[in-house]
């Protein structure tokens, strides 16, 4: 684990870090998780034919959240803003008004819905790192996330 990493992260908690990928966008996508434990490490990984790059996003910190057993903490690492800005500042008035934006329909609502749900259940924080900056596991991240989207072609 990387020196913002570990400052990012309590001794007891998971790290985790996210990634979606979809070339081009909308198209094929793929999403990858990476959980670290101590010094055992385990890849969550998936994708969808059609896609975008923010649902690939939402799937990837899912898919992680659900992997989370209640009682361990964990801090998610990000790139993505959306996601981010999402669980920690719009989700509950998405939630308030019907899961809708103030401007209308809301996208991805069956995801931020089950994201919601999850979160709800857990202690997770969330870091977001800038993308494509030598962070070794967002890089690990990103290039698994790219290799699922290129099977889903």
């Amino acid at each position: 684990m990387n020196k913002a990493a570990r400052a990012a992260s309590r001794s007891d908690e998971l790290v985790v870090y996210t990634d979606g990928s979809c070339h081009p966008n909308p198209g094929p996508g793929g999403w990858a998780a990476i959980i670290v434990d101590g010094d055992s490490r385990r890849v969550l990984k998936g994708g969808e034919v059609h896609s975008t790059n923010n649902r690939m996003e939402l799937n990837a910190a899912l898919a992680a959240i659900r992997h989370i057993q209640p009682d361990k903490p964990a801090v998610i690492i990000t790139d993505s803003q959306y996601l981010k800005k999402g669980v920690e500042q719009w989700i509950a008035d998405w939630q308030a008004r019907g899961w809708k934006r103030k401007g209308g329909a809301l996208a991805n609502v069956d995801l931020w819905q089950a994201l919601a749900r999850e979160l709800n259940k857990k202690d997770i924080h969330w870091r977001w790192v800038r993308g494509h900056t030598g962070d070794p596991l967002n890089e690990q991240a990103d290039r698994i996330a790219r290799q699922m989207a290129a099977l889903q072609k």
